[in-house]
């Protein structure tokens, strides 16, 4: 954490202000009612969006109201300092934080046209890195969700909140979002004129008509659908006639040279 700086502020009010004028990479909360103050950070600025580290005593456990495409994770203070728990979840949010900003910034710089090989593998690396994010998180969640049994009310509810925020952040539409601005990037009139052109198609056509026009593996396709290769080849099928391709015709270089 060498390359970070650190500001601490004990009024609501210098917190707002600091987050304004120099706009953190990450906060961290500690306050009697950290709702109030994330309602003034938004309240203040509406396109604020910083990531929000909220600490709170297991006695004064807060049920928070988190607009959609804010993030904020939270952690009890008393979990917290045990074996510098606290110090080891901000590393790997400012990890996260980094890794993103890196993925935003190559975005910004992808030229547009044609998928090279590298620009390919880089948005199949990054498909297939969300994708498994988010099968950890959907296992996470159904193990916490057998949990609600085993336990007293308050920890219930603690665990509830827990699946509640994996949902709002890793939701299908969010990850298809996010592949989209990405290979809307190079590609940017791909989905549009597709879409238009055959206005049957289905988010699910959408999605795999990308991925070949990536050029991703039949593999690759059958792992992020989480389907099987059977099931590739059938929706490969059923694709073609809604393009009404010819049988010589093949799907994948069709889509290639589709909107060049």
């Amino acid at each position: 954490m060498n390359q970070y700086s650190f500001i601490t502020a004990t009024r609501v009010s210098d917190m707002v202000q600091l987050s304004a004028s120099i706009q953190p990479t990450l906060i961290v909360l500690s306050f009697r009612n950290n709702q109030d103050v994330i309602n003034s950070l938004v309240s203040y600025n509406r396109d604020f969006s910083i990531p929000i580290v909220c600490l709170h005593s297991n006695v004064q456990h807060q049920k928070l109201k988190i607009r959609e495409n804010l993030v904020v994770f939270r952690q009890s203070f008393e979990y917290g300092i045990q074996s510098n728990n606290l110090v080891g979840n901000i590393l790997g949010i400012l990890r996260l934080i980094q890794k993103t900003q890196i993925i935003s910034t190559s975005k910004s710089f992808v030229p547009k046209g044609k998928f090279t090989q590298d620009q390919s593998k880089d948005l199949t690396r990054y498909t297939l890195e969300l994708d498994q994010k988010k099968a950890v998180l959907d296992k996470i969640k159904e193990r916490i969700k057998q949990l609600y049994s085993d336990v007293d009310a308050t920890t219930k509810t603690r665990l509830m909140s827990i699946v509640n925020t994996i949902k709002m952040t890793h939701s299908d539409q969010r990850h298809w979002d996010d592949f989209k601005h990405y290979f809307e990037n190079i590609n940017p009139e791909f989905i549009k004129k597709l879409s238009t052109k055959f206005p049957c198609l289905t988010a699910k056509d959408l999605k795999y008509c990308c991925y070949l026009k990536m050029n991703m593996s039949n593999e690759d396709i059958r792992i992020i659908l989480g389907i099987n290769q059977e099931s590739v080849r059938t929706h490969k099928y059923r694709l073609k006639k809604k393009l009404v391709l010819q049988k010589h015709q093949d799907l994948r270089n069709y889509l290639q040279t589709f909107a060049n």
